[in-house]
């Protein structure tokens, strides 16, 4: 193993980190309950570098991590703890090489951050359509290893949707370009989709070509409170048909999830309720009403009972306050606690029941935890969280969570649901593919790996059980 980390060391010079302390922050997951080791963590500056480290790697039989913005919070990108692995970030790859006004596209290196993306847009009068809480680090590679959604996808689709093509580095060390950015393309296999939510099992994403969408002019952004799950529901399908094609978000947080909020010191524009739905409209077409639009929606929703209490937020800080009750969720649940996180989805018809069942469930059986789920209605994803109290110790927390996302999952599966919507399987959730998948759906996507990943030295661990690997020498 020494000899290839020279080797690295000689090709990278500093970008090949072998001091523990530096290399401390890429080899735990952003929550800091999954830790690994490395023998090295690389971050290469271009495309061929990063090929011909891995070319090293795979020469010498070691396993290689890639790594985004390391934001995930299933540990797709932590190591395991034997230190055999090399960890490949691609935060240094930050390059915008190209935002095409005409075509409505851009092309990005892998580090590049979702907020970048945004910005670049911006300036060339175009709106980069993927949000998320942790834009702000979270990068165009790891977005689409783990086919991110966010806030915006009930309008605009998730990552893959908003794939035009990509490059990619083999486990072999081979570079797919695959950088086109044609709206229609049926010559052959769409292997770009492939690798879009491919969890970094099938290979490296160095960059990608990306749809962009018209910017929006306008803007509004309601809180509303609701009695009911079936409410909540049907406020989704009133606003759709109300205003479809204007919805950029309709955001379900429940009562607990605001309680916690307001404990940190956050406000509530609306009266306290069991559950809230979070509403924001936008239109790139000057003069369109957005605002009269929404007002006479939510009067007719207080009128007919869908509601109990609205607010329509009157300024920018005031929009940006309402949407922190809901993007500040994460960092919330991590202060009240060990958080155990379940991102599931079922068919938006099924997302009352999902709620009622999981939370009567849970809180029966566990008294003690406070179920804090929210998301995203219109794509039938819920964040469905549980705090364990910050007393518990670790053991029997870890055993708590076991039994709590067991319960959890048999309910989503029986509502036809999926136990990963848009964080993907990683680290913590292996074995539950092979347990819960149809089995000739599992063995296609063990063969898919096979073909691309056939020594299972890219990943290893992550969505599939690992390989049985002997050590580099």
């Amino acid at each position: 193993m020494n000899d290839v980390v020279a080797r690295l060391r000689e090709l990278l010079g500093s970008d090949c980190i072998t001091d523990p302390a530096l290399a401390n922050g890429y080899l735990s997951d952003w929550r800091g309950l999954l830790r690994g080791n490395a023998a090295c963590v690389l971050r290469p500056r271009s495309t061929s570098l990063l090929s011909q480290s891995v070319r090293i790697c795979r020469g010498a039989g070691v396993g290689v991590v890639p790594q985004g913005g390391n934001t995930g919070l299933i540990g797709g990108s932590t190591p395991d703890e034997t230190g055999l692995q090399v960890v490949i970030n691609t935060g240094a790859m930050k390059k915008i090489r190209t935002v095409d006004q005409v075509d409505m596209s851009v092309i990005a290196e892998a580090g590049a951050t979702i907020a970048e993306l945004q910005s670049a847009a911006a300036e060339a009068g175009a709106l980069f359509p993927l949000s998320f809480a942790s834009e702000g680090t979270a990068t165009l590679g790891g977005a689409l290893a783990t086919n991110a959604g966010g806030i915006s996808a009930v309008r605009y689709g998730s990552a893959r949707d908003l794939l035009l093509g990509m490059e990619v580095v083999l486990p072999d060390g081979r570079i797919w370009n695959g950088l086109r950015t044609l709206r229609k393309d049926n010559t052959g296999y769409a292997l770009k989709h492939l690798f879009a939510g491919s969890e970094g099992t099938l290979g490296i994403i160095t960059a990608a070509a990306m749809k962009l969408a018209p910017l929006p002019v306008g803007r509004e952004v309601a809180f509303c409170a609701v009695e009911t799950e079936s409410q909540v529901l049907d406020f989704w399908m009133k606003l759709r048909a109300a205003a479809d094609g204007n919805v950029r978000a309709i955001e379900y947080l429940s009562g607990s999830c605001v309680e916690l909020a307001k404990r940190e010191g956050l406000r509530s524009p609306v009266e306290k309720a069991d559950h809230y739905v979070l509403v924001e409209l936008t239109s790139s077409r000057p003069g369109a009403g957005l605002k009269d639009m929404l007002e006479a929606f939510l009067a007719d929703r207080l009128e007919d009972g869908t509601i109990v209490d609205a607010s329509l937020a009157q300024s920018g800080e005031q929009q940006k306050q309402i949407w922190r009750l809901r993007e500040d969720q994460t960092e919330l649940q991590k202060k009240a606690g060990r958080d155990i996180k379940h991102d599931v989805a079922v068919p938006v018809a099924n997302v009352p029941e999902l709620l009622r069942r999981s939370c009567a469930d849970v809180e029966a059986s566990f008294p003690d935890v406070t179920v804090v789920p929210f998301g995203h209605v219109g794509g039938g994803n819920i964040h469905l969280n549980v705090v364990l109290p910050a007393a518990l110790g670790a053991e029997r927390a870890a055993e708590q969570g076991r039994q709590i996302s067991q319960a959890i999952y048999d309910i989503v599966l029986s509502l036809g649901g999926a136990f990963s919507a848009e964080h993907g399987i990683g680290r913590a959730k292996v074995g539950l593919l092979e347990s819960k998948r149809d089995p000739v759906e599992f063995d296609l996507m063990r063969r898919i790996k096979a073909a691309l990943n056939e020594d299972g030295s890219f990943n290893s661990g992550k969505i599939f059980r690992p390989l049985q690997r002997e050590p580099a020498e």
